[in-house]
């Protein structure tokens, strides 16, 4: 099902079921399939782990009553050490959410931690199962990374990608799209810190990416309250071994004075915005050196037809002319080799022309037959990204060599499925 059609089945209030008597998006499945702590449990469902970095990362706790919440944690899984305070001389508390960010911790370093929580009013403290998560190396001599995107609130899928992660990928990238909108506040925790079924803390720690979908709705403006950016903006830089990474956020596939938006958009200034800090992200010694470069962005920005959408029609964006635009000047400094984003529900790879000299290559979404997972390797050799279905199999395979001349190389096939078997901001 092409993009447009599925908005058109489903509306864009929420998902359908596609399955004849199977809950298939996570509202209907939240209530049927919420994984238990324990009895009495004060969170609901399970912890999350965003924006890590080479001395940290944050763990979201979606809260089910009001409590008091806390870390434990340590090198090993005695754990031993205790994050109980914030910087306003609080122990962490709420009736909806507590994120906690664990500082001054050592890069490329396994943590073992479990979140506590007691009732804001006194009684009996309950807390999660012991946890691993390790910190980014950004001098590692190697790295390993999974990509997702255009989930959208479909359980099934967000459950098949999460059973084929990789135990020992640095990190995950969520690429947009977690939602179709935001006007059910209870999305928040149920969908993007912990769906029905999935514990996203086991396993590789998250970055977000924003994709349109996920900043439409009355409660999409919410999202930072239960997702964490690294620096607080939804777009950044960071290193892990040899690969230097950015994101940007494209916003929403239509201009900010379209009518569907209702006036709440203010995505144009903020592509500007950005425009200004990627000047000094890619300034930075730690990406300006790094030997492969990816973009990450939601909406792509190079398509096969490039044109401005008749928007009064019910157009829309296939392409971020607009990020286009504001970005390519910078990231053709940068020698940015590929630029790898969703948006469209269909896998597709552009190869570098004239023109546009970064590859562009897009993820596949929503359904349980279009949905993709990308695989990430690099090393001091070659990056290596593997395009993969729900079934395992190799869709395509992009091999980049190190940047060490100044013109770049990339050799790419389609496999035959028929024998296939962190840069923190600055003041702004």
């Amino acid at each position: 099902m092409h993009r447009r059609e599925f908005l058109t089945t489903i509306g864009l209030a929420g998902s359908a079921n596609l399955l004849k008597g199977v809950p298939n998006s996570v509202a209907a499945a939240d209530k049927a399939s919420r994984v238990s702590l324990g009895p009495k449990s004060l969170l609901h469902g399970t912890p999350a782990v965003f924006a890590p970095a080479a001395d940290g990362f944050t763990v979201s706790c979606p809260l089910a009553a009001a409590a008091l919440v806390w870390l434990e944690y340590g090198e090993t899984d005695t754990l031993g050490t205790l994050m109980k305070g914030d910087a306003q001389g609080f122990v962490p508390h709420d009736d909806k959410v507590v994120k906690i960010r664990l500082r001054g911790l050592k890069s490329g370093t396994r943590y073992y931690w479990r979140a506590h929580a007691k009732p804001l009013r006194g009684g009996a403290t309950t807390f999660t199962k012991t946890y691993a998560t390790r910190t980014l190396d950004p001098g590692a001599q190697k790295a390993a990374f999974t990509v997702w995107n255009d989930t959208h609130d479909n359980a099934q899928v967000i459950r098949q990608l999460h059973d084929a992660r990789e135990p020992e990928a640095d990190f995950l990238l969520w690429n947009g799209d977690v939602s179709n909108d935001v006007n059910d506040r209870k999305l928040l925790p149920a969908l993007y810190v912990s769906p029905p079924g999935v514990d996203l803390a086991e396993g590789a720690p998250i970055f977000s990416v924003r994709g349109n979908h996920d900043v439409r709705g009355i409660w999409a403006n919410k999202m930072t309250d239960y997702v964490d950016f690294p620096g607080g903006y939804p777009y950044y830089g960071f290193r892990v071994g040899p690969l230097g990474v950015i994101v940007l956020d494209t916003g929403e596939d239509k201009p900010d004075d379209h009518p569907s938006l209702k006036g709440v958009a203010a995505f144009q200034p903020l592509i500007r915005k950005q425009a200004a800090w990627l000047e000094q992200a890619i300034a930075s010694p730690s990406l300006r050196d790094a030997p492969y470069r990816i973009l990450f962005c939601h909406i792509p920005l190079r398509w096969s037809k490039e044109q401005r959408p008749n928007y009064a029609r019910g157009g829309y964006d296939y392409v971020s002319l607009r990020g286009q635009e504001a970005w390519q000047g910078a990231l053709a400094r940068w020698k940015t080799q590929v630029v790898i984003s969703g948006h469209t529900h269909k896998h597709a790879w552009l190869e570098p022309t004239a023109g546009f000299r970064f590859a562009q290559l897009v993820g596949g979404g929503r359904t349980l037959n279009d949905a993709t997972r990308i695989q990430g390797s690099a090393t001091a050799d070659a990056l290596r990204l593997t395009t993969l279905n729900l079934k395992g199999e190799t869709l395509h395979e992009a091999i980049f060599k190190p940047l060490r001349r100044e013109k770049m190389t990339v050799a790419s096939r389609t496999v035959d499925m028929q024998k296939a078997t962190s840069i923190v901001h600055s003041q702004h």
